[in-house]
């Protein structure tokens, strides 16, 4: 009897890539984060430099909440049980109670490994949370040169779901109609494992507003709207896709970036949010002006508009997210997409003691797949 492969399994719902928890404005100087990231009590804070620091909440002297009652002091954090600080490193650098002589340096935790980009912050999730063994791509100098600052909101729950629902739905071409309301004309690249190891697809489509109202005069007024675009989208990891929309001459060519951050936040519920920012293209002297007196031009204004269109817009995917079940034997059709090849390419991400195969000394080793690499400055 054959046995399911692997990749067709439910999948796990902790897996190892790169997750943003956190926006970049909830970690503030001189105040302590509390969260739960994979199942870790964890806190955040920002040291002197202002660089922001993920230590575990439990303090590995005698188990007290550092988050709770605890203070940031000089850029480290101040246990309120015995009055410990821990810098950057987790190492215990002093003790207010304590003999300045006496040796602390077993007294620390392993730091999480974070980055600031893209308005949030990323936490590496993996067998080594020292040692990313993927790229983070919006961490890297100049990703977003050229386009407008990039912003953020507290984005939506999604209970329950799993963590690749929602990128699954990225290469289920039929989904854009069916839930979305768009209109496909062409697809330029069928979805499918690109060169730098990402799952990509570019289609060109129309987005019609305010298509998935339940109000029929919506529906209508909407009509009169009606956005020809360009979508090149990639998904880099579970929690984590990069889409560019590139709108018709007609529209002066505007290009508009999304990225889509899911995080897990309990073994059944995810969180989605999204990045947008705008290409530097319009440069009209009021524009300039405005650049110049306000510090924002044309370009801020929209981004804020996208991202709240943008968010509204997963109306109908958190409808089907959080009432889908997993199934291990789907019925696809060629018009879904390739959903197989897509499972295949996610299993990369699982831990490697998730349901493992049994060892079997007749097959042939797999052989191993690229990590998804860098994508280039868009």
């Amino acid at each position: 009897m054959v046995s399911t492969k692997r990749y067709m399994r439910p999948p796990p719902q902790y897996v190892h890539s790169w997750f943003a928890p956190l926006r970049s404005s909830d970690v503030v100087p001189g105040k302590i984060t509390n969260f739960t990231f994979m199942g870790h009590e964890l806190i955040a804070f920002r040291d002197e430099g202002g660089q922001v620091v993920v230590l575990d909440a439990q303090c590995p002297h005698f188990g007290a909440h550092r988050g709770v009652g605890g203070r940031v002091v000089d850029g480290c954090v101040r246990c309120p049980f015995h009055g410990l600080h821990f810098d950057r490193t987790g190492e215990c650098v002093k003790g207010d109670f304590v003999d300045p002589s006496r040796r602390l340096g077993h007294i620390k935790t392993v730091p999480w490994t974070a980055r600031e980009a893209a308005a949030s912050i990323f936490i590496w999730h993996g067998v080594d949370r020292q040692r990313p063994d993927q790229p983070l791509p919006f961490a890297e100098p100049g990703f977003f040169d050229g386009w407008s600052p990039p912003v953020t909101n507290a984005g939506r729950p999604l209970r329950p779901t799993n963590v690749f629902f929602p990128t699954e739905n990225i290469i289920d071409i039929q989904h854009f109609y069916a839930v979305h309301f768009w209109e496909l004309h062409e697809i330029i690249k069928e979805p499918g494992e690109d060169e730098d190891g990402n799952f990509s697809a570019v289609m060109r489509m129309t987005w019609k507003a305010g298509a998935q109202s339940p109000y029929a005069v919506v529906r209508r007024l909407g009509n009169a709207y009606q956005s020809q675009f360009h979508f090149d989208i990639r998904i880099l990891g579970p929690g984590m896709a990069l889409s560019i929309s590139t709108l018709t001459p007609e529209q002066g060519g505007l290009q508009l970036m999304n990225i889509i951050l899911i995080t897990p936040v309990s073994p059944t519920d995810c969180h989605i949010r999204v990045v947008t920012s705008v290409k530097r293209t319009v440069d009209k002297p009021l524009n300039r002006l405005a650049r110049r007196v306000l510090g924002a031009g044309l370009e801020e204004l929209l981004s804020r508009v996208f991202l709240a269109i943008a968010t509204k817009d997963f109306d109908g995917d958190e409808m089907i997210w959080t009432h889908r079940r997993f199934l291990a034997n789907p019925k696809p059709l060629a018009d879904d997409g390739p959903l197989i090849p897509y499972r295949q390419w996610c299993e990369r991400f699982w831990p490697p003691d998730y349901l493992p195969d049994p060892p079997d000394a007749d097959a042939e080793p797999e052989p191993a797949r690229p990590k998804p690499a860098l994508v280039e400055n868009a």
